[in-house]
């Protein structure tokens, strides 16, 4: 009793047990995580500074790992997680091919299989906006010219959303008779 330090003076498995072989791979000092000088049962490791290698304990041998219903990812566990707050799940995309949709979708809104892999509705259109959208499209707002005979865009035609801001003078579309502006924006919360 008494002992508060250098446990592995003693405890080296030589003069006293050491850690058994099944010990988390650590340079840490015995007291780091065994709090208690009467056992070594119960050790709480303390994750402060801990910012990467989650996995090298939590591997479901030495510590919990992923549970069986966990999101099936590559990535590492840091990449979503952190220690001070495990169970909020932070994840920033900086993929071209999530354009910022705000706070409006859910994780399960794309990742509809609960894994990284997407399963787009429209995979023809990948990765422009009709990728997800095209069955929302309604053509009678996008029209492309008036004169001879009103025509209108296709969703193939602005798969990007790019496309429907020009209504034109005639079928020539050489003169843009109406200019529109930022009507599907990713943040604008219509399409």
């Amino acid at each position: 009793t008494g002992i508060t330090s250098g446990c592995a003076s003693c405890h080296n498995g030589k003069t006293a047990t050491g850690k058994p072989t099944g010990h988390i791979v650590t340079t840490a000092a015995c007291e780091t995580c065994h709090k208690s000088t009467t056992t070594f049962a119960g050790a709480r490791m303390d994750h402060t500074g801990i910012t990467s290698g989650c996995a090298s304990c939590h591997n479901g041998k030495t510590a919990t790992g992923k549970p069986t219903n966990h999101f099936a990812t590559s990535l590492a566990c840091e990449s979503c997680h952190r220690p001070s707050g495990w169970i909020t799940v932070t994840y920033t995309h900086a993929s071209v091919m999530y354009p910022s949709h705000g706070t409006k979708l859910s994780c399960q809104s794309c990742h509809t299989t609960n894994s990284q892999a997407i399963i787009w509705p429209m995979p023809s259109y990948k990765p422009d906006c009709a990728a997800c959208h095209a069955n929302d499209f309604k053509q009678g707002p996008h029209k492309k010219y008036t004169t001879p005979a009103t025509a209108y865009y296709t969703a193939s035609e602005l798969r990007d959303c790019s496309g429907a801001c020009h209504v034109y003078t005639d079928s020539s579309m050489t003169t843009i008779k109406t200019r529109r502006s930022g009507e599907h924006r990713a943040t604008s919360g219509g399409f």
